[in-house]
C-alpha cells in the first residue's frame, strides 16, 4: 500500500516556483530542488516527475496567481498605463530577487530551446495583449487616443516595453533610467 503524500503539492510548487525564479532553470539542480522543498526524491519523482516537468508545472502555478492587470474604462488610460510601467519599475528598484515576471526570465533563459516554455510565454504574452487591446480600443472610441492607432498593434508593442522594461530592470535598477524608458513609450500615445 502506498504511504500518503505527507505535503501540500501547492505550497511545494509555490517554493520551487520561488528557487527557479530566484536560479533560473540551468542553475537549479535536482539535488537543490530535494534540498529546497524538504521532500525526498522519490516523492518529488513520482508527484511530479522530472526536473523539467516541474519547471513547466511551476511555471503554470505562478500563471494560474498571475492575472493580467484590470484596467478600468472609467480610470483614464495613460494613468493605468503609467500604474503598470511604475509597478514594474517599484519591482525592479525595490525587489532584486523578483524584480521580473518568472515567464519573461523562462523565455530568455529557454524559449529558444524548449517549445514547451515558449508556448507558456506566448499564452501569457497574448493574454496581457488581449486586455490591452479591449482598453485600448475603447480608449479610442471615447478620444483617449488618435484612430490612427491600431490598438492590436499598440498592445502588442507596449507588452513588448513592458517585457523589456522588466529585462532592463534586471541590470539598470536606477529608477530615473527605467522611468525614462517608460516615458518614452508612453509618449507614442500622442
Amino acid at each position: 500500500m502506498a504511504r500518503p503524500k505527507e505535503f501540500d503539492r501547492d505550497e511545494v510548487l509555490g517554493r520551487a516556483m520561488q528557487l527557479f525564479w530566484s536560479r533560473g532553470y540551468e542553475a537549479t539542480s535536482m539535488a537543490d530542488l530535494v534540498d529546497h522543498l524538504g521532500i525526498g526524491r522519490q516523492s518529488l519523482y513520482d508527484t511530479f516527475g522530472d526536473k523539467h516537468a516541474l519547471y513547466l508545472a511551476a511555471l503554470d502555478h505562478y500563471v494560474e496567481r498571475s492575472a493580467a492587470p484590470p484596467f478600468e474604462c472609467d480610470v483614464p488610460v495613460r494613468k493605468q498605463l503609467r500604474m503598470l510601467f511604475t509597478s514594474v519599475i517599484d519591482r525592479a528598484v525595490g525587489e532584486p530577487e523578483r524584480n521580473c515576471c518568472l515567464l519573461i526570465l523562462a523565455a530568455a533563459e529557454r524559449a529558444t530551446v524548449d517549445d514547451e516554455v515558449a508556448a507558456r510565454v506566448a499564452a501569457a504574452s497574448q493574454r496581457l495583449e488581449k486586455v490591452l487591446t479591449r482598453r485600448l480600443s475603447a480608449a479610442q472610441r471615447d478620444g483617449e487616443i488618435g484612430s490612427h492607432h491600431d490598438p492590436l498593434a499598440l498592445a502588442r508593442f507596449l507588452t513588448s516595453a513592458i517585457n523589456g522594461l522588466q529585462l532592463t530592470g534586471r541590470t539598470a535598477r536606477d529608477r530615473k533610467h527605467l522611468e525614462q524608458i517608460a516615458d518614452t513609450t508612453l509618449s507614442l500615445l500622442g
